[in-house]
């Protein structure tokens, strides 16, 4: 694929492989490589907000007061006593939006973890986020790529995939489902009701206990689960949570006519308190607050909101508004500040974590959905969209999908551009719109890079269905398309890839020309599918022609004119003119080295295509060498990368044909583990490897086939 790379800083990822490069060879000792990946993961929990959704709440009910448990209490042991017995589950806490149903689970939450059980936290506001959480705590629990692929689109027996590997933990658990407004988000994909049939999402176990937030109180749709109402508080509990944030607003009498006029829902309590305690009230009192809530029009949610923005206006921040109006474009958890407009923004961050309007960690900031929701009720016309797309758009464009230590970001960035696919598309008009497809399809690139190939694969659907306005010949609409025929080739099914790598080169070619940098790219792309279905001749006279036009347009060592060499490199390879190929890419790695950062993706695909030739050319110690260089140089990567596991799949190879037979099966045994865990039991990388052990075991080698 063409590629766009810039110099590597430091970072946390390249301090941690800079750790890894000190070990004691490729192959340490298990203790110290279950601590390595141990230092990985704490990496990943404490820079990447997205990715660990298991390990970390990213919700405002997370970070809490405890005047936000008052009259709670109670429901708290239930849920405490439910969860040492989950087998009585699932529960399901029911009320209001703001009622303080995800502060209640999250306070289970801490409990489930001072008794050492493992803690998810998914979100269900919308399917691509509940999908993303479930595939992420089936990656914690040793899921296949299979089972994340059942998840991620839906497929009938993904509950069933994700339930059996919940009762195999070795650890107790707890499941908590935010945010399930609609029931039927919890059902499997052939079933006819919601957690009804214990079919879905949500069951009960011995092992651990599923919690559903939801504003859904009709029981008839939660038959079968332990329900919870969480409602308004009681008046004086509701008034001792204003007195708790405000003790001196007024006496007991002011706080209770004030907690009557808010209903005593939680979520306007919370915000009306922090305002009367923040400096910024015009309304210092809970007598002159109630009368002021009294002349507005509203939500009581809505109205304490804008009660406080209107004092944080009159305290010199009325950029605050501004700031809440563009972040309720976003989903409302963990968003960039770099998304944000950066004019005064310490001082509206400051103003509205004064007044409760949201949280704000070192990097970004968190909203109540309500508060998501009552803010994007008040846009009229596309401009705070148009804002917020080209933020979100500029954020990303900082970013190079080639730079694994760029990966979590574009996952963070991810969320966010989903829920803009979600709700933007239908309010913005076509240039924007086709700023977000071309962000879909460069988020996408990127999945692709990491070796998040299905997640690529549904943010382009999901990309697509949004595109309609746009037409299906737009330019962005196409690279859309485009990364999803990637997606489906590292998929496996290489048959569908084509199509679609065929039909948009037609359309390219019709409404762009031949040599229009997008239909060069799809030349290219057409070579590389032609080769990954065998058919060598054709692809290395479609990479000629796509140089031939590539050189007209850049200079040799172009970054896509280096691709394009590489993979042209490759053709001749498979066709076993090793020694002209060996030169062809000697050349590109020379180039390569030149013109890109230091250990680019890139250059060590060049450096792996010479480790296989020297192999092919029976030069095995030599081969094992520049593949032992190359395991070290990828240790930026994740351990199940698929790069990794090429790598040693092919160094298993070079042991083998070196005569270290039961060294070689180890290192099959190890590659076949993480591939069936990775890719699933049929992906054909995975057969490939087992078919290499299987020989191995009869004493036959068989050689590798290195992919394009």
């Amino acid at each position: 694929m063409n590629n766009n790379e810039e110099r590597i800083p430091l970072t946390f990822a390249e301090v941690y492989r800079r750790a890894r490069a000190v070990g004691p060879g490729a192959f340490p000792p298990f203790d110290l490589q279950r601590g390595l990946d141990d230092l990985k993961t704490w990496i990943d929990r404490e820079v990447d907000l997205v990715e660990e959704t298991g390990q970390h709440d990213t919700s405002v009910a997370a970070r809490r007061s405890p005047a936000e448990l008052r009259g709670r209490h109670d429901l708290l042991e239930e849920l405490v006593a439910l969860a040492r017995r989950p087998e009585d589950g699932p529960a399901v806490l029911v009320g209001p939006g703001g009622a303080g149903k995800s502060t209640l689970a999250a306070a289970l939450a801490e409990q489930a973890r001072s008794w050492d059980r493992q803690v998810w936290w998914v979100s269900a506001a919308d399917l691509a986020g509940l999908s993303a959480g479930l595939t992420s705590v089936v990656r914690d629990l040793g899921g296949s790529r299979t089972d994340v692929e059942s998840i991620s689109k839906g497929a009938a027996d993904g509950p069933d995939r994700l339930w059996r590997l919940l009762e195999g933990s070795s650890r107790n658990w707890l499941l908590v489902i935010d945010n399930a407004d609609d029931p039927w988000t919890l059902a499997a994909a052939d079933s006819p009701a919601g957690v009804q049939d214990g079919a879905g999402w949500a069951r009960a176990s011995r092992r651990g206990l599923v919690v559903v937030t939801s504003r859904e109180t009709d029981e008839r749709m939660w038959t079968g689960a332990r329900i919870f109402d969480v409602g308004h508080l009681g008046m004086a509990d509701a008034a001792q949570v204003l007195r708790d944030l405000a003790p001196d607003a007024g006496d007991e009498t002011e706080a209770r006519a004030l907690a009557r006029r808010l209903g005593g829902l939680p979520l306007a309590l919370h915000l009306a308190g922090k305002y009367l305690r923040s400096g910024v009230a015009q309304w210092p009192t809970f007598a002159t607050y109630d009368q002021a809530l009294g002349s507005l029009e509203g939500t009581m949610v809505d109205r304490t909101a804008e009660l406080s923005l209107d004092g944080l206006a009159r305290h010199g921040v009325p950029q605050a508004r501004e700031l809440m109006r563009l972040a309720s474009c976003y989903a409302p958890e963990s968003i960039p500040t770099r998304i944000l407009p950066r004019t005064g923004l310490k001082e509206a961050l400051d103003g509205l974590r004064g007044v409760g309007l949201i949280q704000e960690s070192p990097a970004s900031i968190t909203l109540h959905p309500v508060v998501t929701d009552t803010n994007r009720a008040h846009l009229e016309g596309p401009e705070v969209w148009h804002s917020a797309i080209a933020y979100l758009v500029g954020a990303l464009g900082e970013l190079s999908f080639g730079r694994p230590e760029h990966w979590p970001q574009y996952r963070l960035l991810g969320q966010h551009l989903l829920a803009m696919l979600d709700t933007a598309a239908d309010r913005v008009d076509q240039e924007h719109l086709a700023l977000l497809m071309d962000a879909a399809a460069t988020t996408a690139r990127a999945l692709i890079h990491s070796g998040a190939g299905r997640a690529a694969g549904t943010l382009c659907q999901i990309a697509l269905a949004s595109s309609t306005a746009l037409g299906e010949e737009h330019r962005a609409v196409l690279r859309v398309r485009h990364q999803l025929a990637w997606a489906v080739a590292n998929a496996g099914d290489l048959t569908q890839a084509e199509a679609i790598y065929q039909d948009v080169l037609g359309v390219r070619r019709r409404v762009l020309g031949d040599l229009d940098p997008d239909t060069l790219d799809s030349r290219h792309e057409f070579g590389w599918i032609a080769g990954r279905l065998g058919r060598w001749p054709e692809a290395e006279q479609r990479y000629r022609d796509t140089l031939g036009d590539r050189l007209i347009q850049m200079a040799p060592d172009a970054r896509d004119t280096l691709t394009t060499r590489h993979e042209l490199a490759y053709a001749i390879a498979q066709q076993g003119r090793l020694g002209e190929a060996r030169r062809a890419f000697e050349d590109v790695l020379r180039d390569r080295q030149r013109v890109l950062p230091d250990r680019a993706p890139q250059t060590l695909q060049t450096q792996h295509a010479i480790a296989w030739i020297t192999a092919k050319q029976g030069n095995w110690a030599e081969a094992e060498g520049l593949y032992r260089a190359l395991l070290d140089l990828r240790q930026v990567l994740e351990t199940d990368h698929p790069h990794v596991l090429l790598t040693l799949h092919e160094l298993a190879w070079t042991i083998a044909r070196q005569g270290r037979r039961a060294e070689a099966e180890s290192i099959y045994r190890r590659v076949l583990d993480r591939r069936s865990r990775t890719l699933g039991d049929d992906h054909p990388e995975t057969e490939t490897t087992r078919w290499a052990l299987s020989e191995l075991r009869q004493g036959r080698i068989a050689d590798a086939v290195h992919p394009a």
